[in-house]
């Protein structure tokens, strides 16, 4: 809940305060880097401004007591990000700011927490979580054809899910099974 609400304060300070995309960068991550300090594990930071932004992640880091931890920030038109995570204390966070965005994200591991930001036009978010313990999710769309479809796979312990959707066309999906 902390790391998706940081991100939520930090995408909105940059509206109001006049914040660059490179001030929300530095910012979130020095929020993030004493966790990163201690559990030395995978960092990964991206930062794209302008037309057809595409971004593919993937950690892997199965070692106890390391994390995996992805912060996006998108601006302009045609954004793209493909996040693959697997792990302990997986972080994400994203922020996509423009038309046209698209999210995707396949997960599996254990305390992960994860923070989304969408505005514009087209906003779509597809996660596919699978077999973790531990789930935190703050996904917020702000523009008109909003869509969330999220996928819960396995044995899904201890989640909380929060979605904020504004805009026009508003749909959002969850399947959730347990094997």
């Amino acid at each position: 809940m902390k790391f998706s609400l940081i991100v939520l304060l930090l995408f909105f300070a940059s509206f109001a305060f006049g914040q660059t995309p490179e001030d929300f960068l530095q910012e979130s991550s020095l929020l993030l880097q004493e966790e990163i300090n201690a559990q030395n594990g995978n960092q990964t930071i991206v930062q794209q401004e302008g037309l057809s932004n595409e971004a593919e992640i993937v950690q892997k880091l199965t070692e106890r007591d390391k994390a995996n931890i992805a912060q996006i920030l998108q601006s302009g038109e045609f954004n793209l990000a493909i996040v693959r995570q697997e792990g302990q204390a997986n972080k994400l966070a994203l922020v996509q700011q423009g038309s046209d965005n698209y999210y995707e994200l396949d997960l599996v591991g254990s305390n992960n927490k994860i923070g989304i930001v969408q505005q514009g036009n087209e906003n779509r978010i597809i996660q596919k979580i699978n077999q973790v313990d531990g789930l935190d999710i703050e996904l917020i769309q702000i523009g008109n054809d909003n869509e969330i479809i999220q996928i819960l796979e396995g044995n899904v312990e201890n989640k909380e899910i929060k979605i904020i959707q504004e805009g026009d066309g508003l749909r959002l999906k969850i399947e959730q099974s347990r094997i």
